[in-house]
C-alpha cells in the first residue's frame, strides 16, 4: 500500500470537472498538478479558480508529465477510449466519465491497454455510492428480498436537454442522447443492485421529438447552445430480460410533457425496495414486506452510510483502490457490459425488434 502523495490531471475542464472530478480529487488529498481543455482560456480560467499551477489545451502535454499518476477523462464520450488508451499507455491510472464509451469494441480495448500497462481504470458511476443505493445494495445482498423478479427504474427530467448544439446533441460525439447521457446512470444501477446478472434479450424505444422542436432546455453543462445540431434521444425506454426470467424497466428523458420523477423499484417474491427522490436533500427510501398476509412498510435505517456527495465518494473510492487501500468498486468488465446493453437498446430501437445477447 502506498502512502505517498498523489499527484492527478484533469483533462476536460467542463461542468463534470469542475463539480466533480476536481472537487473529488481535492477531497480525497490528491494533488491537482495540472487542467487540460481544448478551450485554453477554460483551462486557464479553471486552473486559477482552483489553483492548478498548469494549464494546456493539448491532453498529451498533460499525460508527459512525469509527476501525474492519475489522471480523469471528461471529455465527449465518443474521445473516451482514445485519450483513455493514451493516458493508459502513459503510465496513468485513468477515471473515465459514464459512459465508458461509445462501442463495446472500444471499451475491450480500453480493458486491453489497462491490462497491458498494469494500471487501474474505472468509471464515475457515481450513482452507487449514494446512501440509499448503498442500502438497496446490501438489503438485496441479505437476501430478504427473496427473487427480485421486477426493477423498475425511471428518471424524468422535464426540461433537462444540455442545449441543442452542444455535443451532448450530436451523435457522432455523444453516441446518443438521454439514453448515454442519464439511462447509463440507472441501467448501471440497477445491473449493481443486483450484482450483475446476465442480460439475454433487450427491446429499446428511442425517441427525439422534443429536442428536435427546441422544447426542454436544461441548465446542464459548459456549453449550453439554443441553436444547432439535434440528432440524439431525448426519450429512451428499454426492457431488459434476464437469464432467469426477470425483467429490469428503464425509462429515461431529458424533457417531457408530463411531471418530473426519478424513482427505482425492485420486485422481489419475499419483499420490495423504493427509492424515490434522490437528487433531494431527503431522499425516500422505503422497504415493504408480509406481516400476517399483508404487506407493509418501513424506512430503513440510513445512518450507517456515508451522506457525503456521490460524486465525492466515488472519486474517492478510486483514489482509495489506487493506493492499495480498498478493491475497485466500479469494474471496467462491468462497465464494458453497461455500453453492450446500452448499444443493444440503440439497436433494438432502430430496428423495431428484439436484440439478443449472446
Amino acid at each position: 500500500m502506498s502512502t505517498h502523495p498523489l499527484r492527478a490531471g484533469v483533462i476536460g475542464a467542463g461542468a463534470i470537472g469542475q463539480q466533480g472530478h476536481i472537487p473529488g480529487f481535492q477531497a480525497a488529498g490528491v494533488e491537482i498538478a495540472a487542467v487540460c481543455d481544448s478551450n485554453f482560456a477554460r483551462a486557464q480560467e479553471v486552473a486559477h479558480k482552483f489553483n492548478i499551477p498548469k494549464a494546456f489545451a493539448d491532453y498529451r502535454q498533460l499525460l508527459a508529465q512525469p509527476e501525474i499518476e492519475v489522471v480523469s477523462v471528461g471529455l465527449p464520450n465518443a474521445l473516451h477510449a482514445s485519450v483513455t488508451i493514451d493516458a493508459l499507455n502513459a503510465g496513468k491510472h485513468v477515471l473515465c466519465e459514464k459512459p465508458m464509451t461509445t462501442s463495446g469494441a472500444w471499451a475491450e480495448a480500453m480493458i486491453a491497454a489497462a491490462k497491458k500497462n498494469g494500471r487501474l481504470l474505472s468509471v464515475n458511476q457515481h450513482m452507487r455510492f449514494d446512501r440509499t443505493a448503498r442500502a438497496m445494495r446490501d438489503i438485496v445482498a441479505s437476501g430478504c428480498l427473496g427473487r427480485v423478479y421486477l426493477a423498475e427504474s425511471k428518471w424524468i427530467r422535464q426540461q433537462g436537454i444540455p442545449g441543442f448544439g452542444s455535443w451532448f446533441t450530436n451523435k457522432d460525439l455523444a453516441g446518443g442522447g438521454a439514453l448515454y447521457d442519464i439511462g447509463v446512470h440507472l441501467l448501471d444501477l440497477i445491473l449493481h443492485l443486483l450484482d450483475f446478472p446476465e442480460v439475454v434479450a433487450v427491446k429499446g424505444f428511442l425517441s427525439g421529438e422534443l429536442g428536435k422542436q427546441k422544447i426542454g432546455l436544461g441548465g446542464w453543462g459548459a456549453d449550453r447552445f439554443t441553436d444547432g445540431r439535434f440528432d440524439v434521444d431525448d426519450t429512451a425506454f428499454a426492457v431488459l430480460t434476464l437469464k432467469d426470467g426477470a425483467q429490469i424497466r428503464l425509462l429515461v428523458t431529458w424533457a417531457a410533457f408530463g411531471p418530473p420523477e426519478d424513482r427505482v423499484t425492485l420486485y422481489g417474491t419475499q419483499g420490495g425496495l423504493d427509492r424515490s427522490n434522490f437528487f433531494s436533500d431527503s431522499p425516500s427510501l422505503k422497504r415493504y414486506w408480509a406481516h400476517e398476509g399483508r404487506i407493509v412498510a418501513d424506512e430503513p435505517d440510513l445512518s450507517p452510510y456515508p451522506n457525503e456527495r456521490a460524486w465525492i465518494q466515488a472519486v474517492d473510492a478510486f483514489i482509495k483502490a489506487v493506493r492499495g487501500e480498498a478493491p475497485l468498486v466500479v469494474l471496467p468488465e462491468q462497465a464494458l457490459q453497461v455500453v453492450r446493453i446500452l448499444e443493444a437498446i440503440a439497436a433494438s430501437a432502430a430496428s423495431g425488434r428484439e436484440v439478443v445477447l449472446t
